[in-house]
């Protein structure tokens, strides 16, 4: 899974605040057909997306938005059953 900032400043402070809390994460190209100002992408493993999450919206960190591989292999916008 991977998320996606809106520039490369949040990105970059997005893996601060993230491996802050001890979450393993990596930084990867961000794939072409995603829109965004940076090129970068944060990756993670699934079973951390809610740590991950929760560490954005500690942050208030500006997120394009989470992605995961598709059926196809392609990256897909990850939809979650979560309700404001």
């Amino acid at each position: 899974m991977i998320a996606v900032f809106v520039s490369t400043h949040e990105t970059l402070r997005g893996e601060r605040a993230i491996k802050n809390r001890k979450i393993r994460i990596r930084s990867i190209l961000k794939p072409r057909h995603i829109s965004s100002n940076c090129q970068l992408a944060l990756e993670f493993v699934d079973k951390e997306f809610s740590k991950v999450a929760e560490t954005v919206a500690d942050e208030n960190l500006d997120l394009v938005g989470y992605y995961q591989k598709g059926e196809n292999g392609d990256w897909v916008e990850a939809v979650f059953g979560m309700t404001d």
